[in-house]
């Protein structure tokens, strides 16, 4: 019961670590377009910048992660259970799908970008 106890504990923990970068994330992103407002991009940057934006994003996800599981139950069924529910819940750029060891197709449909 302590293991599991220390394991919840340690994914608020990253929960909050990786919500706390996502958020500096954003701040950088805001603030590089700022300046970028009115300048002509060559692809490359725009890639760049689309990146940082993806990286807040994954970020996101992966703090979300961390909460979801942070309160599964010691029983190893229903964490199991539990386990695959929040992985599911992901839905950027085939994240889900790769932290469940599932092959991830590329599509993009309708103005989404597979950032991966």
């Amino acid at each position: 019961m302590a293991a599991s106890a220390e394991m919840s504990r340690l994914l608020t923990a990253m929960r909050d670590e990786l919500g706390d970068w996502a958020s500096a994330s954003d701040r950088l992103e805001h603030v590089i377009g700022d300046v970028l407002v009115g300048r002509s991009l060559t692809e490359a940057e725009i890639e760049a910048v689309q990146a940082l934006d993806g990286l807040s994003q994954h970020l996101r996800q992966l703090s979300q992660l961390c909460g979801d599981i942070s309160g599964v139950s010691a029983d190893h069924r229903e964490a199991a259970d539990h386990i695959r529910a929040a992985v599911a819940r992901l839905n950027l750029g085939g994240l889900g799908r790769r932290l469940a060891g599932l092959p991830v197709v590329a599509t993009i449909g309708s103005g989404d970008a597979e950032l991966w």
